[in-house]
């Protein structure tokens, strides 16, 4: 059996080493990732709230929210590698690895879905439009580590397939626009994104799975650190570590949007300031 492993940004000792003590390194990326999230999420919901206007500025942040978005994909490639180390270490089977990568892809999956309700009520509800979040972050990550599954045993040849699917995701994908029932790997007409508000298809996002899953071996080899890190994290790294840290991301993200509409809609409703 290969060195792969279990990852989201919601697992919650995937930074683990051998000894127990967490990969700092690994929880304070994704917490300054989950912060540039939370940061381009609130612009987005104050245009949405009519409260800024979408600019040629705005639309700039969309670069630093989809670079954001491949750190945690990344990082959950990287973190499979971790994961599959920490269990073996605990006396774990080889199937109680795979299990348990399973589980959490469906666990993944089962939450996404709920995420689709939730967002096709409410913008049913408050913005009578017929839209919703119907191939979102977590609907890809879900999908995409049950397809990494079988390539975990490539090891480092992860890199090469990761960059495979991405150019496809590229150069290939944008020259088909139906059947539109493929969107899941990013076949769709352009009124398609019309109707939903986060979309990120198989195609290229597998490809930066793979492409973290390839690095974990290179730089966490059998999921233990293989490069010397002599450097002491100051207060603001250990605290986007402690952000970063496994369950409380999955949590940040579940929960950050509802959040701020719900602040922005009470802002609006006292000040008139922004319509929805």
């Amino acid at each position: 059996m290969d060195n792969a492993a279990a990852a989201v940004p919601d697992v919650p000792a995937e930074s683990q080493h051998s000894s127990g003590e967490r990969y700092w390194e690994i929880d304070a990326i994704r917490g300054i990732a989950i912060l540039g999230m939370i940061f381009f999420h609130i612009l987005a919901a104050m245009v949405m709230f009519h409260i800024i206007e979408e600019t040629e500025t705005f639309l700039k942040f969309y670069n630093t929210y989809v670079f954001g978005t491949a750190i945690f994909v990344l990082l959950a490639g990287i973190a499979m590698i971790l994961r599959h180390e920490r269990m073996q270490k605990r006396g774990a089977t080889d199937r109680d690895y795979y299990v348990t990568l399973v589980n959490r892809s469906f666990l993944l999956f089962g939450i996404a879905m709920l995420i689709t309700v939730i967002t096709w009520i409410a913008y049913q509800v408050f913005l009578d439009t017929n839209a919703a979040i119907v191939f979102g972050f977590l609907h890809m990550l879900s999908i995409s580590m049950l397809i990494a599954i079988p390539l975990l045993r490539f090891k480092k040849w992860n890199l090469l397939f990761g960059l495979a699917v991405m150019a496809v995701g590229f150069f290939v994908i944008p020259c088909f626009t139906s059947p539109e029932w493929l969107f899941p790997l990013g076949i769709h007409s352009a009124e398609f994104l019309n109707h939903t508000p986060d979309y990120f298809p198989l195609f290229p996002w597998t490809g930066v799975l793979l492409l973290g899953v390839g690095l974990g071996n290179v730089f966490y080899p059998n999921g233990i650190r293989g490069f010397t890190l002599n450097y002491k994290p100051g207060k603001f790294l250990q605290a986007m570590a402690k952000l970063g840290n496994g369950m409380v991301t999955l949590f940040i993200y579940i929960t950050h949007m509802p959040v701020i509409y719900v602040v922005l809609w009470i802002f609006g409703s006292l000040t008139g300031i922004g319509y929805l």
